[in-house]
């Protein structure tokens, strides 16, 4: 199976100059190749490798990013179920995530500047191209989050000093902005041998022209689909572009490593305290053709590797929707010691596997082979962009994403931490993957509007490890994903997007009470949605 990683890699002492980017890091110049050999200029060997690597370095999630999905997120796209409200402030947990971008929004801004200030700026186009890919990756992903953002007079406070209080920008324009610059990227990038080279500091995809094509083209891809439904005359020529033009392969992922790096290592934290998550009816109903609690209607294969019974044995999910006869949670089964005493701390009800949560190496997702499967798969069965409806090749693509996915999570657990209900094998047999793409439940259907539902909610599964991808598949396709109804006083309800940092109410209010009428709400849609 060919398998792309993203490595955060830094070595000794270059570590803290990465993290903050903006210093110089002569002590680093062994890392940065042919760039050095390129360029007299100190000024630029000392600093656009290392902004660049703090770029990539960047797009880990931390705090926050881990707490939003167990504390909210899960409950509201329904991938799991709370039981219990939890006990953290969403606006003490919306800063990180936006500090993040614009810190590295004006770094990105510093290496175009540097770039244009060299003489021979045409042979470093690969280097800008490289840049605008994460930051437009990194946009996207922002104005999701939060809709409308300062954007077009964002991160320049450095350089314009009336630009300390950007406006905000509506988040049509920010995507079509994002978008652009990636079909600039697709349309600049170049395997000529006259283009500098980042050297060790892409520790994205190493160099390789050709990978940061793919990734640039499939994110084209996945974020004109999460538009299309607003705004087709933009978003279906990009797509139809974007098909012709070299995609990630079904088996080929663009990941974070937690292996090379240490912030990763602390993510069953999130898991316990505030969380109070377990496995929820709705998910069980994905996975199971019947209640049954031995287990014996369940034909999802990935159903027992990211998941597990209560202790009794029993698959008993809590309900999406709890009511007064539904029993009080017990157990703590996220915590590290079940890993040598199985059943200490086990609950009464269904859970996330432990070996999920306490797994160190599992990577964290930027795009998948299987999502690229599905999108694709949604096409041809709706026949967007000019394409042709076309069951066969829709099929082909739906099946194509499952067993991306079912073969993933084969190969990890077998050989990671899984020991209760290790699989057998680094894959399932040929029979076994045949039965489940072949289950009723699972089988394509003939009818196109049950086939997208069936796209839809096997895609929702396969992003059980991306859940602000399956929030913006929800959220696009108007709760066209696996759901049940929330009644009001469900303990998470119209979670459309994050609110604003406090921070902008304080130092950037005009702009922020312009944009918001002076009063912010998770439960105001964005622009994105129906």
């Amino acid at each position: 199976m060919k398998i792309n990683n993203i490595r955060t890699i830094y070595r000794g002492a270059c570590t803290m100059l990465l993290m903050l980017g903006l210093l110089s890091i002569h002590s680093c110049d062994d890392d940065f190749g042919d760039i050095n050999k390129n360029y007299e200029a100190n000024i630029y060997e000392a600093n656009v490798p290392g902004l660049f690597a703090g770029l990539l370095r960047s797009l880990q999630k931390e705090g926050a990013h881990y707490r939003i999905p167990v504390a909210w997120l899960y409950q509201w796209n329904q991938q799991a179920a709370m039981y219990s409200a939890s006990g953290y402030r969403l606006d003490d947990n919306t800063t990180q995530p936006w500090q993040n971008y614009y810190k590295n929004l004006a770094n990105s801004y510093d290496i175009e500047h540097l770039i244009a200030e060299e003489e021979d700026a045409s042979s470093m186009t690969n280097i800008l191209a490289m840049t605008k890919v994460v930051m437009a990756y990194k946009t996207l992903a922002n104005t999701l989050l939060y809709g409308d953002m300062p954007y077009t007079e964002a991160g320049k406070g450095f350089f314009d000093t009336s630009a300390f209080r950007p406006t905000y920008d509506d988040q049509q324009s920010i995507m079509h902005a994002a978008i652009e610059d990636l079909t600039w990227a697709m349309d600049n990038l170049s395997t000529s041998g006259t283009q500098v080279s980042i050297g060790a500091s892409d520790v994205l995809f190493g160099n390789d022209v050709s990978q940061w094509i793919k990734f640039t083209n499939s994110l084209r891809l996945r974020y004109a689909m999460v538009m299309v439904e607003k705004d087709a005359s933009f978003a279906e020529p990009i797509i139809a572009d974007a098909l012709t033009k070299p995609l990630l392969a079904a088996n080929e992922n663009v990941w974070l490593d937690p292996g090379v790096t240490t912030v990763l290592n602390n993510r069953e934290g999130f898991f316990r305290g505030n969380s109070y998550m377990r496995m929820g009816s709705t998910m069980f109903n994905a996975m199971s053709s019947t209640n049954a609690v031995d287990g014996s209607g369940i034909y999802d294969l990935r159903c027992p590797i990211l998941f597990e019974p209560n202790e009794d044995d029993e698959w008993v999910p809590y309900p999406q929707v709890p009511d007064n006869t539904t029993p009080t949670v017990t157990g703590n089964p996220h915590v590290g010691a079940r890993l040598t005493d199985w059943n200490s701390n086990r609950s009464n009800f269904a859970t996330f596997n432990v070996y999920y949560v306490q797994d160190h190496t599992i990577p964290q997702f930027i795009l998948t082979g299987s999502q690229v499967s599905f999108l694709k798969a949604e096409i041809y069965n709706r026949g967007l962009a000019g394409v042709a409806a076309n069951p066969a090749m829709a099929q082909t693509f739906y099946e194509e994403g499952i067993t991306a996915s079912v073969n993933f999570w084969y190969n990890h657990a077998f050989n990671s931490i899984w020991s209760v209900n290790k699989p057998a094998a680094a894959a399932p047999t040929a029979t076994e993957l045949n039965d489940m793409l072949t289950h009723p439940e699972v089988a394509y259907s003939a009818d196109a509007a049950t086939a997208l539902s069936q796209i839809y909610k096997q895609s929702w599964i396969a992003m059980i490890h991306q859940p602000f991808e399956a929030w913006n598949l929800q959220r696009r396709t108007n709760n066209a994903t696996p759901n049940v109804s929330l009644p009001s006083t469900s303990l998470v309800t119209d979670f459309n997007r994050l609110t604003y940092p406090p921070s902008e109410r304080e130092t950037n209010r005009t702009n922020w009470t312009a944009i918001t009428g002076g009063t912010d709400s998770e439960k105001i849609k964005i622009w994105i949605q129906p």
